[in-house]
């Protein structure tokens, strides 16, 4: 159970099409913000753009250098892609043909390709998605 009042996501963006909120912790740590705080100007600039071109198209947007779901084992995570940069998130659409997404995790990559770290990165945001879960059961937030 989370601590007080506070509610397991924080509203980051609410749009026509879509809401992004933030995963907030049961110790109040929120691993989205920690790695979203950190980047340069301009890389948190091109992920803004990203969030508002979802707030405005909701379901239809999809981006494979942008915004994709992850395949195989990540399932059922979504990615911001930023240069080297991964957003991990929970994506549910809505009957009201809305989308709602839950963001969990980022990190840096290298530029090995697929390495072990990311295997822990993508585990990593599954089970905050697996906290998230158990406070909303099969994702519906409202």
């Amino acid at each position: 159970m989370f601590k007080g009042d506070l509610l397991p996501v924080r509203p980051r963006v609410i749009g026509a099409a879509a809401r992004i909120y933030d995963f907030v912790r049961a110790n109040d740590r929120c691993p989205c913000v920690d790695f979203l705080k950190d980047l340069e100007a301009q890389t948190l600039k091109k992920y803004k753009g990203s969030f508002d071109a979802l707030s405005k198209l909701g379901p239809d947007y999809y981006n494979p250098q942008r915004f994709k779901p992850l395949i195989g084992a990540g399932k059922p995570l979504w990615e911001f892609k930023e240069f080297d940069n991964r957003l991990y998130c929970f994506r549910t659409v809505k009957q009201t043909n809305t989308v709602d997404v839950v963001l969990l995790s980022g990190w840096v990559k290298d530029k090995k390709g697929r390495t072990e770290r990311e295997v822990r990165e993508v585990q990593s945001a599954q089970g905050l998605l697996n906290e998230f879960m158990q406070e909303f059961p099969g994702g519906k937030i409202a």
